[in-house]
């Protein structure tokens, strides 16, 4: 499993881990919100349709790190407490969510 710590990463690592396509963006958002735009290529699964067996999937077979998202970085980061025990990888949050990112000019792709 992971170490059991959940990484705050911020906008230009967030944006370099994109360039390198090292993590699957798992955006926790409700539809509606998700809609309004999010970091390009993040994933729509809400909050509440979270599935452990679904992410655990996902990340193995790829290899890959996750990043959860949503909007000022609350939600985001009860997500990834919640698959922490479960993944095999570096989970992480982003520091002030879509606010924070799209404040500091970064793409919001709708």
């Amino acid at each position: 499993m992971s170490d059991n710590s959940v990484y705050f990463i911020d906008n230009t690592t967030l944006e370099q881990i994109l360039r390198e396509k090292t993590a699957l963006m798992i955006d926790v958002r409700e539809p509606d919100e998700f809609a309004s735009g999010t970091v390009a290529g993040a994933l729509n699964i809400p909050l509440g349709a979270l599935d452990m067996a679904d992410l655990i999937d996902r990340t193995d077979d790829a290899g890959l790190d996750v990043v959860f998202i949503c909007a000022v970085g609350q939600r985001s980061f009860g997500a990834a407490n919640a698959a922490l025990e479960h993944l095999d990888c570096k989970v992480m949050t982003l520091k002030g969510g879509l606010q924070s990112w799209a404040r500091d000019g970064y793409l919001v792709k709708k």
